[in-house]
């Protein structure tokens, strides 16, 4: 399959798992679908993540490494927040701050170490 397959798969996993995660920090009694969704997103985000990494002929690089790391917080956010009791601005600049974070390691493929 080609790189560019796997980086649209990846994209629309990490559409799913920001409306997920929103929902699920918006709150509400109905939350059950939101979560699915994160599920489904994550589950999504590490197949093409690494699939694209084999694909390239990467291995298991650094900058690898700390996004698998950012995905578990990542996924386990909503969690981690409503435990916290943060404001819902606080709550937006964390999730934003991460996504900036991994996006920045996925474009650049940085050498960390």
């Amino acid at each position: 399959m080609d790189p560019t397959v796997y980086k649209i798969i990846h994209l629309t996993g990490i559409a799913a798992l920001a409306l997920g995660v929103g929902g699920m920090m918006a709150g509400g009694p109905n939350r059950k679908p939101f979560a699915i969704l994160q599920g489904l997103g994550l589950l999504v985000m590490l197949i093409s993540g690494f699939g694209l990494l084999a694909k390239l002929h990467l291995g298991y690089p650094p900058f690898a490494i700390v996004k698998t790391v950012l995905w578990v917080v990542i996924g386990a956010l909503p969690a981690i927040l409503r435990r916290l009791k943060l404001p819902v601005a606080a709550a937006m600049c964390i999730s934003l701050t991460l996504v900036a974070i991994m996006a920045w390691l996925g474009v650049m493929k940085p050498a960390l170490w």
